[in-house]
């Protein structure tokens, strides 16, 4: 005779699907605490997607406050206007996406 100490997944499975949902329900909702008390802890990898807390990563990362906002805004001259910072943005990406006629990516020609 099978008991559940000796049943197989399969078999507690298929004694589960025998009962009413709202029974099958209750019975899977009272065994789930038991079964994650039993189950180990969570690997290293899973801590991967909790995600650290800002002051955690602040740490990690030996952060530390802007003192200088200047130095902030540097690599743009201060006599630019916005317009003209906008555009050289758009000429750099767009030269990005230029694919040059000799690439692998260029498409292909056929003779």
């Amino acid at each position: 005779m099978t008991t559940l100490a000796t049943a197989t997944p399969d078999t507690v499975l298929t004694l589960l699907r025998r009962l009413p949902p709202r029974e099958r329900l209750r019975v899977v909702a009272q065994a789930l605490p038991e079964l994650e008390r039993e189950l180990p802890a969570a690997p290293a990898a899973m801590n991967f997607w909790r995600g650290a807390s800002m002051q955690a990563l602040i740490e990690q990362q030996n952060v530390r406050p802007a003192n200088d906002f200047d130095a902030l805004l540097s690599g743009w001259p201060p006599d630019e206007s916005i317009d003209d910072f906008a555009q050289a943005v758009r000429e750099s990406r767009q030269q990005n996406l230029t694919v040059p006629q000799n690439s692998l990516l260029s498409p292909l020609r056929y003779t």
